[in-house]
C-alpha cells in the first residue's frame, strides 16, 4: 500500500510541471494584427526573437521605430509560446533577463503583428533587448537582442 501511495505521489509531482509548462501554455494563445507604424517611420533598432527551450520560445522580428507621433516597439509576424501573466520589457541586458527594465505592459497576443508605445523620455541608449517575461513562473519566454 505504501508503495502504491508513493508511486502516485511521484507521478503527481511529475505531472505538475508538464501541465504548467506544456498543457496550460497551449491554452493561452491569441492572435492580433495591428497596423504598422506610419509609412514614414524610421527603424532605429531591431532584433529576432529566440527559442530558449521547447516550452519557452519566440519567432519573428521586433523593432523600435521613430514616428511623427513618438517611438513604437513593433512585434512583426511573431509566434510566441503561450503562458499566463506575460509582460513585455525593454531591458538593459542582452542575456534574456529583465535586468533594469521598462515595463510596456501585458503581451497583447502570442501571434501576429502589434505595437507598443514607448514612453516619451525613455533613454533608448541603455536598452539592449526586448524581453517577454512570465511573471507567474518568473521566467523568460523569449527575447530579442536589439542591434
Amino acid at each position: 500500500m505504501v508503495v502504491i501511495v508513493a508511486s502516485l505521489l511521484v507521478l503527481g509531482a511529475a505531472a505538475v510541471p508538464v501541465v504548467a509548462f506544456v498543457v496550460v501554455p497551449q491554452l493561452v494563445r491569441s492572435t492580433l494584427v495591428e497596423t504598422a507604424p506610419a509609412e514614414g517611420a524610421v527603424t532605429l533598432r531591431s532584433g529576432e526573437l529566440v527559442r530558449i527551450s521547447a516550452a519557452d520560445y519566440g519567432t519573428g522580428t521586433v523593432r523600435i521605430a521613430q514616428t511623427d507621433t513618438g517611438t513604437v516597439l513593433r512585434f512583426e509576424k511573431v509566434d510566441i509560446a503561450g503562458a499566463p501573466d506575460v509582460y513585455v520589457y525593454l531591458s538593459d541586458r542582452s542575456d534574456g533577463q529583465p535586468g533594469a527594465f521598462i515595463d510596456l505592459g501585458r503581451l497583447k497576443a502570442t501571434n501576429g503583428s502589434f505595437n507598443y508605445i514607448i514612453p516619451a523620455g525613455t533613454d533608448l541608449g541603455i536598452v539592449r533587448s526586448v524581453v517577454v517575461w512570465c511573471r507567474q513562473f518568473n521566467v523568460t519566454i523569449t527575447y530579442a537582442v536589439l542591434r
